[in-house]
């Protein structure tokens, strides 16, 4: 598969994941569980198609220090989204949690991003 394509495949799976991480959020909020956890799963296989895009990316460019670098955060942030979702969703996810977790996400999505479209550097 050429790299491009790849990498358009990769943008818009984070695209998509992360609308679905909000419409999730959403949901929670308006108390639909049902809707919510067919919506989970489908978030969750587009986490699997972020990380097997990933991965091949990876090996297209050869492990290039700074995309490792951006490739780690990805997957901490792929998991502080589902924690989130599943804290919140069990009820347990109280306010200190929630700053805590919060910055996590706003950081690590930051980070990635300047990371990924090369604003910053290593």
């Amino acid at each position: 598969m050429p790299y491009s394509a790849l990498l358009h495949t990769h943008v818009t799976s984070w695209t998509v994941a992360l609308i679905l991480f909000v419409v999730s959020l959403l949901l929670l909020r308006a108390g639909k569980d049902k809707a919510l956890k067919g919506l989970q799963m489908v978030l969750r296989l587009f986490y699997i198609l972020i990380l097997l895009t990933g991965i091949y990316l990876l090996f297209q460019i050869n492990f290039q220090a700074s995309f490792i670098l951006k490739a780690v955060l990805a997957v901490w942030l792929v998991y502080v989204m589902e924690k989130i979702l599943t804290l919140a969703s069990k009820g347990v996810l109280d306010g200190k949690m929630k700053a805590v977790y919060g910055i996590q996400f706003g950081a690590l999505l930051i980070l990635v991003l300047l990371l990924g479209y090369r604003v910053i550097g290593i």
